[in-house]
């Protein structure tokens, strides 16, 4: 072995010797080339690891939401012409009845009905009652306001020196809402058409609603009870508008009015239904139904 290969052998064995290297493995002598030690760069600043630019997956634009249209509104001009070839004004209620029947407006809303109440009384009536939906009894039934709000409505309509069998009582559902649920306004539209035919065929001398839906749907108000009682409105409430393509009925409300060329204007008088007067039978609320009631009775010339 040359002098110089052994000088460096024996720097490599004390160098590693020093670094804490107990052992050296056995095998052939390294070369100078392999011994040669190479200095340690300077340390610096660690490099940045390279980021490989992420390729996003193309997100597809979600389409607008869908807006489920309303289910349509039979138009007016269809379910008067239902009965139009009738005589008689309970020939044409019955008819009335059976293209509400068959129509079904009601599928479209949520309704835990048994029987369709769609109305009854003197189909010549000079004064008609319009209340909200039919109660439990009135669906076992099939009767309109034969529970306890019923039993009291009778004894105001006795007290106006009426009896019930002359007068025309409805609602603006014909079905019972689940657990008595007060009536939506799009429910009301949905029924709406039947009960304009309603107080066509009758054609009453004036209409009390009985709370307010049956006040808001007829006079497209929404004003609270308290501000519109006691006062006389008209239905229908606007003057009338060229009729569209639906035979003048477009809606209530902001949608549109409740029109048609041969509705005659009839006097209405909002007051409180009478469930709310059970709930709260105080002398004041009894006063204030009795001085619509003495309005109506006025108006019609009857003698309490």
């Amino acid at each position: 072995m040359p002098d110089r290969a052994r000088f460096l052998l024996a720097q490599h064995a004390e160098t590693t010797r020093l670094l804490g290297v107990d052992f050296l493995p056995i095998g052939r002598a390294p070369s100078a080339s392999m011994v040669a030690v190479e200095p340690e760069p300077a340390p610096g600043p660690e490099p940045h690891p390279r980021v490989e630019p992420v390729q996003k997956p193309a997100v597809r634009a979600a389409p607008a939401a869908e807006i489920e249209p309303k289910p349509p509104t039979a138009p007016i001009a269809s379910v008067r012409a239902c009965h139009e070839h009738l005589e008689e004004p309970q020939a044409k209620l019955d008819a009335v009845r059976e293209r509400y029947i068959a129509d079904a407006p009601h599928q479209h809303f949520v309704t835990a009905h048994t029987n369709i109440v769609f109305g009854e009384g003197d189909p010549r009536a000079r004064l008609m009652f319009v209340g909200e939906a039919p109660g439990e009894t009135e669906d076992q039934t099939g009767r309109p306001f034969v529970g306890r709000a019923g039993q009291l409505l009778e004894k105001m309509i006795n007290a106006m020196g009426l009896k019930r069998e002359e007068v025309y009582i409805c609602n603006v559902l014909k079905t019972r809402p689940p657990n008595n649920a007060t009536p939506t306004s799009e429910e009301a539209r949905l029924c709406a058409p039947y009960l304009v035919e309603q107080i066509r065929i009758v054609a009453p001398e004036a209409i009390v609603t009985l709370g307010l839906p049956a006040t808001h749907l007829l006079l497209e108000t929404r004003e609270p009870m308290r501000s519109a009682r006691g006062r006389w409105w008209t239905f229908p409430p606007t003057p009338p508008a060229p009729p569209g393509a639906d035979g003048g009925f477009s809606g209530i409300g902001a949608a549109g009015s409740i029109w048609d060329a041969d509705l005659p204007e009839i006097p209405v008088m909002p007051t409180y239904h009478p469930a709310y007067l059970l709930r709260s039978y105080t002398e004041e609320n009894r006063r204030k139904v009795w001085s619509d009631l003495r309005l109506v009775m006025d108006r019609l010339g009857l003698n309490a």
